[in-house]
């Protein structure tokens, strides 16, 4: 991908993109928000309908690439809250470097959740609808809200990654070693199957990173939530309705396994382990590969592992068995 600024007043900005298949776009967007309002390009057809789903996710990944060239040249807020790499790293040193009595605070009923699909003599804090096709077939979200502006978190994820990848194996390790990624990969394998989805070293458990990384505290976390697929039908979301009136910087999305459990310390690797591969996800939604310390495996924002599980053009970035060049644990 390949951009230019062509044009900017006082509340809009115009962008020159090329894509990875050569395709010249022009792209134009509110610098408030980076809501896109003009969209000229010759390469596919107009009518989304009419494209190759190759064709309709090179013009996705223009937007989105539009989007973040802006937000870093101009550093106009034109990304999702929740597709910003920086907000996400921002969420993902803070998870990691909170006492055990916050984490639990914050992510105890996630935890309870997910230890109820391993012993089913613990009480389930969130009751699934008679509709789900299968328990295990359901995506469990959180919500979270920085304590941080965008000024704050501006250019952090390049400033986590100068020390993540020696973090990220050794979190890599532990996950390995509780036998999370094969029980995960069950799952996940079965749950994308599914009808309703169309739509280092092993013996280290020390995931301390070398160096503290620069904390912003959250303001606010919500209570679990779920979305699971139907048949024919759009998916559908239960519960998640937050009284807070700014889009979060993070949503979690994880299926169920009672795998990361066995303790907290799990747990919190599972969940940085899954940031991680959020901070992919941003970049391979852009057309373009991320920096090495975010080449993880795993399943990261789910709307792109169903996309990974059914565009061709995709390798399947979320099976951590996976062979792609320049991805995997280090």
């Amino acid at each position: 991908m390949e951009s230019t600024i062509i044009g900017e007043d006082e509340k809009d900005i115009g962008t020159k993109v090329t894509d990875n298949n050569g395709v010249v776009h022009q792209v134009e967007m509110h610098k408030k928000n980076g809501k896109i309002y003009a969209h000229e390009q010759d390469g596919y057809p107009d009518d989304p309908p009419k494209r190759t789903n190759r064709e309709d996710e090179m013009v996705a990944q223009v937007r989105e690439y539009a989007k973040w060239h802006v937000y870093r040249e101009r550093e106009y807020d034109t990304l999702p809250p929740r597709r910003n790499p920086d907000r996400i790293a921002a969420t993902l040193a803070t998870v990691r470097e909170m006492d055990d009595a916050e984490f639990e605070r914050h992510f105890g009923t996630l935890v309870q959740q997910f230890r109820s699909y391993g012993d089913n003599t613990v009480d389930r804090p969130i009751e699934l609808e008679d509709a789900v096709p299968h328990e295990e077939g359901v995506v469990y979200k959180q919500d979270v809200y920085l304590d941080a502006t965008i000024e704050d978190v501006r250019g952090y994820h390049e400033e986590f990654a100068d020390g993540a990848e020696s973090f990220a194996t050794a979190v890599v390790g532990r996950l390995q070693e509780a036998g999370v990624f094969g029980m995960l990969g069950d799952r996940l394998g079965g749950f994308l199957e599914s009808d309703g989805s169309n739509d280092v070293d092993s013996q280290s458990t020390d995931t301390t990173p070398s160096e503290h990384f620069r904390q912003f505290g959250f303001a606010h976390v919500s209570e679990p939530y779920y979305m699971y697929h139907r048949t024919n039908k759009p998916a559908r979301t239960v519960g998640g309705e937050d009284d807070d009136q700014r889009a979060p910087d993070t949503v979690i999305e994880v299926i169920p396994t009672a795998a990361v459990t066995e303790s907290l310390d799990v747990f919190r690797a599972f969940l940085v382990h899954h940031l991680l591969c959020q901070i992919r996800d941003t970049y391979i939604g852009m057309g373009v590969e991320p920096p090495a310390a975010y080449r993880m495996l795993g399943a990261g924002i789910h709307h792109y592992t169903i996309k990974y599980k059914h565009f061709e053009m995709y390798p399947e970035y979320f099976d951590t068995d996976a062979e792609i060049d320049g991805y995997g644990y280090y």
